[in-house]
């Protein structure tokens, strides 16, 4: 890659910047940015597994949120789908708490889906890196080297429950 880590490492930075900043006004204030880490990964063929080859380089996003209301309770989120050339391969994303005012019993205000509908078309977006190198939002596959491109996001009205699990248990 003829580029530096530096410029890719800015590259996310700005696209993460640009998703965050769709949702700005839909997300609780007392939500803090913290600290990004972009690795650079390869598929390790001995292991079958996917592996961090190494940290080229962090960030912390620029991310103010300023609804004043209190926040959903926290298992509770707004999610967004990623479908994928592969059918059963689909990206997940739950976002940032919402406040309460973005919602009438679980289901979101014609605002919030505004928002979180800009957020899919900045994250299907690719981003340049420089030359004809672009960032482009994906997933891997576990088990596989293969990686898939996002395709085309689904923006639900209701909201989503992101279960915490012991890692190793569930599905």
């Amino acid at each position: 890659d003829p580029f530096s880590d530096e410029l890719h490492v800015l590259a996310v930075k700005a696209k993460i910047e640009a998703m965050y900043a769709d949702i700005v006004g839909q997300v609780t204030n007392d939500v803090v940015e913290q600290l990004s880490f972009v690795d650079r990964v390869a598929f390790n063929e001995i292991t079958d597994a996917w592996e961090i080859v190494e940290n080229i380089g962090t960030f912390t996003p620029d991310f103010t949120p300023t609804n004043v209301n209190d926040g959903l309770p926290h298992q509770c989120a707004p999610y967004l789908i990623f479908k994928t050339t592969r059918p059963r391969t689909v990206g997940k994303k739950f976002l940032f708490p919402f406040a309460e005012d973005q919602q009438d019993h679980t289901i979101l205000a014609a605002g919030a889906i505004t928002a979180m509908t800009a957020f899919v078309v900045e994250m299907l977006a690719p981003r340049a890196v420089g030359g004809d190198v672009t960032l482009t939002m994906g997933v891997i596959r576990t088990g596989v080297a293969s990686w898939y491109n996002f395709l085309v996001g689904v923006v639900s009205d209701v909201i989503g429950t992101q279960r915490r699990r012991k890692p190793g248990v569930g599905a």
